[in-house]
C-alpha cells in the first residue's frame, strides 16, 4: 500500500444514520438540582416536556421505568433528591435525541443515502417504525411454551450443531438462559455422553419431534425406564442441547411470527391450557404489524404501543419492555463523489496507520503453530482443529488456553508519543498528517501487506452549508471502524428499498479474489437480549449456520462439518470440503465479539481475514493512556478527535459539596484546554454535553461517580451541522480497488471425492506419536551458532553402526515471530519396525548425553511427527518426499563440510544447490530454470558482488559443474546432488497423479535453504535473487549456443 494508491473504492452503498428529534427540546436554565428550588422548577420543567406526546412515546418505549417514574414524580410529591434523579435521566435521553445518531427506538434511524452529483438534503417528519417483539421477551415467552410437555412431545427438535464429544462427555457453547436474559451464556455446557445421549445425537442430526424421540428411546433401551428418558430429554431440551423449532434462526428478522407458524404447525390450538396463550401470540403479531404501519408522527397520539406492552407483559413479565422499535427515516440526502473519495482515502490511511500490518499476535501464533503442527496445505476440519486435541482456540479467545501476550513498546509508539509532546509543548490542538509523518508510523513492509476485501467506515460530514459541500469545503469525523469480520448496516437491511438493499448485499459479496465465496453467518449470541441487534435478513445466498434449528436440506446451507482451514506461509483460508471453494464468512451485524460472540462463531468470522492489515480506529498504543491526546487530520478527514480523560481523582471526591465539585471541574478544564462542547464516551456510548450548562455538568458528575474514569471527546462545532440540520453518521461499504492476492494462494481446493483432498485433510488421528509408528522425530536444543558442528562433526557419529537402510533427515527451526522461542534441530529416522522404537530412542538419548557433556545440547524432546501431507502429497508421494528430505539432508551436510574445507561460502554453494534442485526437480532441466526466472521475485538492492561472482560461477551446470568440482570437496557435493536428483525424479513422478508437482516447487527450495544455512529471510531473498540470475544467465548462454 503506496502512499496515493487506490486501496479501496465504495460500493454505491451508503446508510444514513441520523436523529429524530423534532426540535424544540430546549433544557431549563432556572433548575438549579442543589438549591431549595429543585423540586419546584423542576416539577415545572417536567410538566412542560411531558406534556409533548412525541417525547412521552418515545421515552416510554425507551424505558418504561423512567416513564413511570416521571408520571409519578409529576403526581405525587418527590423530594428534592428523587426530583434530581428524574430530572438527569429525562436530560440525558433528551440530548442523546437531540445529539447522537445511533439507532433506539424512536431516537434515532436509519435511510439509505444516494451517491454522486450534487449534495440535496429532504427530512421530513413522517418517518416509518417497525415494531417487533423484543427478543428477551420471546425468550421468555419459548422458556414457557417449551416447558409444556404435551406441547413438547409435538415440537421438532434438533441437536445443536457444534455439539462435540470431549472425553465422556458432550459439549456444546453455552446457550444464553431464557428467564434472565440480560445474563451471559455459560462458556459451555456438557452432560455425561452416555449411550442413550449418544443415540440422541445421532437421532437428531435431523428435526424428529420430541415424543417420537422418547419412542425411539424406549424401543432402542427397553431396560431404561420410561420416565428416566423422558427426563434426560427434557434436561437436554432446557440446556439447549436440543433445539426445538419454536426457536427462530437468526435470519429470520420476526421471530414471533416464526414462533407462531410453528404453534400453528403442530395444532398447539388443540391443546387445552395452550390454546389460549397461542390466539393470544398470534393477536399480538397482528398488532405489532398494525404498529408497523405506523409513523412517528402519527404514533405519539396512538394509545396503541403501551396497551399492546401491557398485553404482551400479561404473557409474560420477564422484561420491562416487551416491545422493540427500528425507525426508517423519512428524508432524502445525496453526498457528492468528493466526500465518498475523502472516506476512501481515510480508510485507506487507517490501514497504513495499522500497528498490526500482518494480523493481531494471537492470529500471528495460531498461524505459526498451525503450520508447526500440520503443515502448509493441510486440510484441517474446523471441528478438529479447535478441540483439545487440535490447536485449540486462539490466545484470548474464551475458553482458550492461551493467554494474550503483553504488549511491548516499539518504535512506532516512541514516533506516537513524541508527536504528542511536541503538539502539547508547541500548542498545536492537532496533528496534521504528512507522508513523512505517516511514513514514520508505518509497521513492516507496505508491499506485503494484504489488505483486507472488505471495510466499513462511519463519519460524520461537518459543513456549514449544502454550497460547502458541493465546492469541497467539509470536514470528515471518523467515528466508526467496525471489524472487517462484521458489519454495521446488516441489522437495517429490512428498513431499505428492495434496490438500496441489493446494494448492501453486493457489498457483503466482496471477497478477496476469484474462487472464493461469502458466506452469512448466523448463531444466537451469548446473552439473550442481544438478539435485537443479531437478527437480521439473510443477505447472501449461503449460510453457516451454528446453534440453530435449522434442517440441512436449506438451498445454500453450509454444514459445518464440510469446512475446513488450510494455511499457506502468510495466511489461512477456509475451504468447504464437498466443493473445494474457499469461504469467506461475513457477520452482517455489530455484535461485540470477545464476550457476545460464541468462540466459534468469532473463529470462524475472523479466520480468512487473520492475516490482512488489522483494520480500525487510529490506534494510539502506549500514548492511548495519556491524558490528553490532539486531534489527528489527514486531508479533510478527522481521524481521531481531541481527547481528554477525567478521573475521579482530578476532582473532589463523591461527598464533596456541588460548588466545591463544579469549581474543580472549571479549573481542570481551564487547565486542560477542554472546550465546552465535549462528547462523553463511556465504551461504546456517547452523550454530547455543553460544559457551560450546569444540568450538564451535573450528568457528568453522576457518570464519574459511577465508572471513575470517563473520556472526554472535542464535539464538532455546530455550525458545522448546518447543512443537514441534525446529529447523523454516514456509513459507507467499502471494498479493494484491486484485490491482492497472497503468492500462490488457492483459488479453490479440489473436491472431497479426488484423492488429493482425502490425503490433505488432517484430521484429530493425523500424526504419529512417539512409540507407535516406525518415525521417531527428535528436537535437539542448542545455540543456533553450534548447529553446524552439531550436524558436521555429531550428528553422523548417531547414524554410525545404524542399519544402513535408515531413512533419515534434518532441519533448523527459528520461529521468526516469536524471537525469544528458543531454536532448534529436527531430525527424523524412519525406523524398520515400531518395536524398535524403545532401541531407537535410548541411542538417540545417548547420543544426546554425550552432546549435553560436551557442553553443546541443553535439552531432548521426543515428539509427534505429523507429514505434511497437505504440502508435499500423500501415501506414496509422501514417502517420496521423505526420501527427497533424507537426500537434501546429505547434499546440504555434503556443502557445509565443502564451505568448511575449501573456504567457499556456504551461501553461493547453496545457490549453485537451489539452481541444481530446480533443474533436476523439472520434468526437463530448461523447465526449472525457467520456474526460477518466472516465479522468484524480482528484487533490488545492494548483494555483495564478491558473493554474487562466486554464485554465479559455480551455479553452471552445463559445465557439468567443473568450477564446482575444481574445488576440495566439489565432488562429494556433486555425488550427493546425483543421489538427489534420483529421489527428486521418483518424486515427481508420484506426486503427478495427485496434483500439478510445480506446486511443491517453492517449498523444496526454501527446506534446502533451511538444511543448509538456517531461517533467515533476508538471507533467503539474496540466495533465491541470485539464482534466478543464475538461471537467467544459464538460459543467455544456452540460446547463445544455439545460434
Amino acid at each position: 500500500m503506496a502512499a496515493g494508491e487506490a486501496v479501496y473504492r465504495h460500493t454505491g452503498a451508503v446508510l444514513l444514520r441520523g436523529t429524530t428529534c423534532p426540535g424544540g427540546l430546549t433544557l431549563p436554565d432556572d433548575v438549579d438540582l442543589f438549591g431549595d428550588t429543585v423540586v419546584e422548577r423542576g416539577r415545572a420543567w417536567l410538566t412542560q416536556v411531558w406534556q409533548r406526546s412525541e417525547v412521552r412515546q418515545a421515552v416510554q418505549l425507551a424505558s418504561p421505568v423512567l416513564s413511570r417514574r416521571v408520571e409519578r414524580t409529576l403526581a405525587g410529591e418527590p423530594d428534592a433528591r428523587q426530583m434530581r434523579r428524574v430530572v438527569l435521566s429525562l436530560v440525558s435521553y433528551l440530548l442523546r435525541w437531540q445529539g447522537r445518531a445511533t439507532p433506539f427506538g424512536l431516537f434515532a434511524g436509519v435511510t439509505a443515502a444516494g451517491v454522486g452529483g450534487d449534495p440535496v438534503v429532504r427530512w421530513g417528519q413522517d418517518h416509518r417504525v417497525v415494531a417487533r417483539a423484543d427478543a428477551a421477551w420471546v425468550g421468555a415467552v419459548l422458556g414457557r411454551l417449551e416447558r409444556c410437555p404435551r406441547l413438547l412431545d409435538r415440537l421438532p427438535v434438533m441437536v445443536d450443531n457444534t455439539a462435540v464429544v470431549r472425553g465422556d462427555r458432550l459439549v456444546i457453547c453455552g446457550q444464553p438462559s431464557d428467564e434472565r436474559p440480560a445474563q451471559l451464556a455459560p462458556a459451555e455446557v456438557s452432560v455425561r455422553n452416555i449411550r442413550p445421549v449418544d443415540a440422541t445425537v445421532r437421532a437428531t442430526q435431523e428435526p424428529l419431534p420430541f415424543g417420537e424421540l422418547a419412542k425411539l428411546l424406549r424401543t432402542d433401551y427397553p431396560a431404561v425406564p420410561a420416565d428416566q428418558i423422558r427426563a434426560m430429554l427434557t434436561k437436554l431440551a432446557a440446556q439447549h442441547i436440543l433445539i426445538t423449532a419454536l426457536r427462530a434462526p437468526m435470519t429470520t428478522p420476526d421471530a414471533l411470527a416464526h414462533v407462531n407458524a410453528q404453534l400453528k404447525a403442530v395444532g398447539a390450538e388443540e391443546l387445552s391450557g395452550l390454546a389460549e396463550m397461542a390466539a393470544e401470540l398470534a393477536a399480538i403479531h397482528d398488532e405489532l404489524s398494525r404498529m408497523t404501519c405506523a409513523t412517528t408522527s402519527s404514533i405519539g397520539g396512538m394509545p396503541g404501543p403501551e396497551r399492546l406492552a401491557d398485553r404482551m407483559r400479561a404473557v409474560c413479565d420477564a422484561v420491562e419492555q416487551p416491545l422493540h422499535v427500528d425507525v426508517g427515516l423519512d428524508c432524502d440526502v445525496t453526498l457528492p463523489g468528493s466526500v465518498l473519495r475523502e472516506a476512501e482515502a481515510a480508510a485507506a490511511t487507517l490501514l497504513r496507520l495499522t500497528p498490526y500490518p500482518f494480523g493481531y499476535p494471537h492470529w500471528k501464533d495460531f498461524h505459526v503453530r498451525f503450520k508447526t503442527r500440520y503443515g502448509i496445505g493441510a486440510v484441517v476440519p474446523v471441528r478438529d482443529l479447535v478441540a483439545d486435541s487440535g490447536l485449540g482456540l486462539p490466545a484470548g479467545f474464551l475458553g482458550s488456553p492461551y493467554a494474550r501476550t503483553a504488549p511491548t513498546l516499539t518504535e512506532r509508539d516512541h514516533a506516537l508519543l513524541a508527536l504528542v509532546q511536541q503538539a502539547t509543548l508547541e500548542g498545536r490542538e492537532e496533528i496534521v498528517l504528512t507522508e513523512a509523518i505517516i511514513d514514520s508510523l508505518t509497521v513492516g513492509d507496505q508491499g506485503e501487506v494484504l489488505p483486507p476485501p472488505q471495510v466499513e467506515l462511519a463519519f460524520q460530514l461537518h459543513a456549514p452549508s449544502l454550497a460547502a459541500v458541493a465546492d469541497g469545503t467539509f470536514r470528515l469525523l471518523v467515528v466508526g471502524t467496525p471489524r472487517p469480520s462484521s458489519s454495521m448496516a446488516g441489522r437495517f437491511a429490512q428498513l431499505l428499498p428492495d434496490a438500496d438493499r441489493d446494494r448492501l448485499c453486493n457489498a457483503y459479496r466482496a471477497v478477496s479474489g476469484s474462487g472464493a465465496v461469502a458466506a452469512q453467518l448466523s448463531f444466537p449470541p451469548r446473552r439473550r437480549s442481544s438478539e435485537n441487534v443479531a437478527r437480521t435478513l439473510q443477505l447472501l445466498p449461503q449460510v453457516i449456520s451454528l446453534a440453530e434449528h435449522r434442517p440441512s436440506g436449506g438451498e445454500g446451507l453450509i454444514a459445518l462439518d464440510d469446512l475446513a482451514v488450510t494455511a499457506d506461509a502468510r495466511q489461512m483460508y477456509l475451504v468447504q470440503l464437498s466443493t473445494g471453494r474457499r469461504i469467506e464468512p461475513r457477520i452482517v451485524h455489530a455484535l461485540e465479539a470477545g464476550v457476545l460472540t460464541p468462540p466459534l462463531a468469532r473463529f470462524l468470522a475472523e479466520v480468512t481475514t487473520a492475516r490482512c492489515a488489522v483494520y480500525t480506529g487510529l490506534d494510539w498504543g502506549a500514548a492511548a493512556r495519556l491524558p490528553y491526546l490532539p486531534r489527528v487530520r489527514y486531508g479533510r478527514a478527522v481521524l481521531s478527535a481531541a481527547r481528554w480523560l477525567l478521573t475521579a481523582a482530578d476532582l473532589p471526591a463523591h461527598g464533596a459539596p456541588w460548588p466545591e465539585w463544579d469549581k474543580a471541574l472549571h479549573a481542570w478544564c481551564r487547565r486542560r484546554g477542554v472546550p465546552s462542547a465535549v462528547v462523553l464516551c463511556e465504551s461504546e456510548r456517547r452523550l454530547p454535553l455543553d460544559l457551560g450548562h450546569h444540568l450538564h455538568r451535573a450528568l457528568l458528575r453522576t457518570r464519574l461517580d459511577r465508572a471513575r474514569q470517563v473520556e472526554l471527546r472535542e464535539a464538532p462545532d455546530p455550525s458545522g451541522l448546518a447543512w443537514i440540520g441534525r446529529a447523523h453518521e454516514f456509513l459507507v461499504p467499502l471494498r479493494l480497488a484491486q484485490p491482492k492476492m497472497a503468492e500462490n494462494q488457492p483459488k479453490s481446493v479440489p473436491g472431497s471425492t479426488s484423492a488429493h483432498t482425502a490425503g490433505r485433510t488432517a484430521g484429530r488421528e493425523a500424526g504419529h506419536p512417539p512409540g507407535t509408528s516406525v518415525w521417531l522425530y527428535a528436537q535437539i536444543g542448542g545455540h543456533p551458532a553450534r548447529q553446524d558442528e552439531i550436524l558436521l562433526d555429531h550428528l553422523p557419529r548417531l547414524f554410525d553402526g545404524w542399519d544402513e537402510q535408515q531413512v533419515w533427515w534434518f532441519s533448523r527451526h527459528r520461529e521468526m515471530t516469536r524471537p525469544t522461542d528458543e531454536q532448534h534441530l529436527n531430525v527424523y529416522v524412519r525406523l524398520s519396525d515400531p518395536a524398535g522404537y524403545g532401541d531407537a530412542a535410548a541411542r538417540v538419548g545417548r547420543w544426546a548425553v554425550h552432546l549435553r557433556n560436551r557442553g553443546l545440547v541443553p535439552y531432548l524432546r521426543l515428539d509427534t511427527y505429523h507429514p505434511e501431507t497437505g504440502r508435499f502429497g500423500h501415501g506414496t508421494a509422501m514417502a517420496a518426499a521423505e526420501e527427497v528430505f533424507a537426500a537434501d539432508s546429505a547434499s546440504a551436510l555434503a556443502q557445509l563440510a565443502m564451505a568448511a574445507r575449501s573456504g567457499t561460502p556456504a551461501q553461493a554453494l547453496i545457490v549453485a544447490s537451489l539452481v541444481d534442485l530446480a533443474s533436476s526437480y523439472a520434468d526437463i532441466p530448461g523447465r526449472g530454470l525457467r520456474w526460477l526466472i518466472d516465479r522468484l521475485p524480482r528484487q533490488q538492492g545492494w548483494v555483495d558482488p564478491a558473493l554474487r561472482e562466486m554464485a554465479l560461477e559455480l551455479a553452471d551446470p552445463c559445465q557439468e559443474w567443473s568450477a564446482l568440482r575444481a574445488l576440495p570437496g566439489g565432488e562429494d557435493v556433486v555425488a550427493a546432488w546425483a543421489r538427489r536428483r534420483t529421489a527428486l525424479a521418483a518424486y515427481r513422478t508420484h506426486l503427478a497423479t495427485q496434483r500439478d508437482p510445480s506446486s511443491a516447487m517453492r517449498s523444496l527450495l526454501h527446506l534446502h535453504h533451511v538444511r543448509a544455512l538456517g531461517v533467515d529471510p533476508e538471507r533467503e531473498r539474496i540466495s533465491n535473487r541470485l539464482a534466478r540470475a543464475a538461471a537467467l544467465r544459464q538460459i543467455a548462454l544456452s540460446l547463445g549456443n544455439e545460434q
